[in-house]
């Protein structure tokens, strides 16, 4: 059996310019694979995880201009253009960890191309998710491109049969892949280093809310819940909704920004719990909360269901509404949690299954 050491060996993620979970399982998998040359559209190090600073990145031709998110977004057809381009015909295998770029790759004949796929294009397959305000694009210009869907969607699919192997972050996107692109993908649970973080002590002062402040991730139901329940909520992240939700907010609810990794991990373990109102194909945070003990109390739809377990390490709320929200943290408020068997059940999802199971499939064994 050939040792993942011994073949050449290309990552490539769609592009670094956030703090979000895609990006933060590409550095697990870049150290997984020491050796491995890692490939991105754009990098913008002040934006991402601080990590990836440490390692050698090459990125496409005028990424040196992009200096936002946005900027980024609004050039998406000159990264695919560029990325396209790629050939990679001195790899034994190239892997993409992708939702929206990265998995377009056209490597070149023999170079198999096995790709994790965090999610189907959510653009294209959930537009109804994004509000004008989370969108990079003018409302004409977005009109327009929503009238272009079902071509748009037809080309996704080609360009998705093309990849040999897929793989994916639980059985919810699983499901979702089986019935977008008629493929079978392989669930490799993303991993959490649980004993990089500390285990909380007492009940904790405050609701927290970790996530980029983007109108699908419903931060919004969160905050007004707390605001009228007079419940302290700290909000870390940011985003193109962080004023519309700054105006919202009672007198009991805090906006960090984005914090360092270490900071996160203080408040983790300060916290009561983690509100997580957003429907998340996966979703990280959770089990990052987890690791610290503390409970979750969540939207119960999308990948919570595979990672939270309702009644011994969170609660569940069944709509996206701030009534049901509301409902769950006053029911939430009349009970106990155990923070040790809490932390032992995210131990599930840690590190070194991760590398084991990623090595294997980008390997090919």
């Amino acid at each position: 059996m050939t040792h993942h050491r011994e073949k050449k060996i290309a990552l490539v993620h769609d592009g670094l310019c956030v703090t979000g979970g895609a990006e933060r399982l590409f550095y697990w998998v870049c150290k997984a694979f020491p050796q491995a040359d890692i490939y991105t559209s754009v990098y913008l190090a002040d934006r991402t995880f601080p990590e990836f600073k440490d390692l050698k990145i090459h990125t496409l031709p005028l990424a040196g201009m992009i200096r936002t998110e946005r900027q980024f977004k609004l050039l998406f057809p000159l990264w695919l253009a560029e990325m396209q381009r790629l050939r990679f015909a001195d790899y034994d295998v190239v892997f993409s960890s992708s939702t929206y770029l990265a998995k377009y790759i056209r490597p070149a004949k023999g170079v198999p191309h096995r790709s994790y796929l965090h999610a189907p294009f959510r653009f294209l397959w959930k537009p109804e998710s994004y509000s004008d305000d989370s969108l990079p694009t003018p409302p004409l210009l977005t009109r327009a491109l929503k009238l272009g869907l079902p071509a748009l969607r037809r080309w996704d699919i080609r360009e998705t049969e093309r990849i040999d192997a897929i793989a994916t972050n639980c059985q919810n996107v699983a499901a979702e892949i089986k019935r977008v692109y008629q493929r079978d993908a392989a669930v490799i649970h993303p991993p959490v280093p649980v004993d990089e973080f500390p285990l909380g002590e007492g009940e904790g002062d405050y609701f927290l809310s970790v996530s980029r402040l983007i109108s699908h991730k419903r931060v919004d139901l969160a905050v007004k819940a707390c605001s009228q329940l007079k419940q302290r909520l700290v909000v870390v992240g940011d985003g193109p909704e962080r004023k519309n939700l700054e105006k919202m907010a009672g007198d009991t609810v805090t906006f960090t920004g984005q914090v360092s990794g270490d900071e996160l991990k203080k408040l983790f373990a300060g916290a009561r719990a983690l509100i997580f109102p957003s429907r998340e194909d996966y979703g990280i945070v959770p089990l990052e909360a987890q690791a610290c003990g503390r409970p979750v109390i969540a939207f119960g739809q999308g990948g919570v269901l595979e990672t939270v377990i309702p009644g011994k390490t969170g609660v569940f709320f069944s709509a996206q509404t701030v009534e049901s929200v509301t409902a769950a943290i006053t029911e939430f408020n009349k009970m106990t949690f155990n923070l040790r068997e809490i932390r032992a059940w995210a131990g599930n999802f840690d590190l070194p299954r991760f590398t084991a199971e990623i090595q294997h499939f980008i390997n090919g064994d």
